[in-house]
């Protein structure tokens, strides 16, 4: 549903300020306690963070090529093709909508399940990954495997989160990732159609 949403501009505004409305709303309520403080070695956990998280994609994306060949990098060409619709806004407010949903996702329900259903940090990252990944679920059968991708880039970025205990990490992080994400499915779409290839 989420990726679906981030192929739109205004939907993905309107989004954006219901997460954020929403998760401080939820904060005040459930009495969690986060802040978007910019903590100390803020740049140097965002450098390592980063270069963690593009190395998974790189690993998995290889992992998956080696492992299964064609039919994987058919689903993953089927994958870039479904942001066909983003032009610039639109990778613009999906990265934007990416830092809200670190408020809903590790914000409010890893905090919540960690800090008030008192689940242990390993417990509470891999529940809100599960829901995270969910959440980001593509309505085509052929792009369904990509769920548990989905997955597993929420557990990652909830072990960011309870590594630096730094909630705007985790939103720049994820922030960067999905424009770099969605640009890089850009050029491989231009790519692509120079070679005449299509999913």
């Amino acid at each position: 549903m989420l990726f679906a949403i981030k192929n739109r501009l205004w939907p993905s505004l309107a989004l954006l300020i219901v997460f954020v409305t929403g998760a401080s709303w939820a904060r005040n309520v459930l009495g969690l306690s986060w802040d978007l403080d910019w903590l100390p070695g803020f740049e140097f956990s965002l450098l390592l963070s980063t270069i963690a998280l593009i190395s998974s994609d790189g690993g998995v994306h290889g992992l998956l090529a080696l492992a299964l060949g064609e039919p994987y990098r058919r689903r993953y060409r089927a994958l870039a093709e479904f942001f066909l619709p983003q032009r610039w806004p639109q990778i613009l407010a999906g990265g934007l909508l990416a830092g809200g949903e670190e408020l809903v996702f590790r914000g409010v329900l890893l905090e919540w399940l960690r800090s008030r259903e008192g689940l242990s940090a390993t417990a509470a990252v891999a529940i809100a990954a599960v829901v995270f990944g969910l959440a980001h679920t593509i309505p085509q059968r052929l792009l369904w495997p990509f769920t548990f991708w989905a997955m597993w880039e929420g557990a990652l970025l909830g072990i960011v989160y309870v590594w630096t205990e730094s909630l705007l990490l985790v939103m720049v992080l994820h922030v960067l990732h999905d424009v770099g994400g969605f640009s890089l499915f850009a050029m491989q779409r231009r790519l692509w159609a120079r070679e005449g290839m299509t999913s």
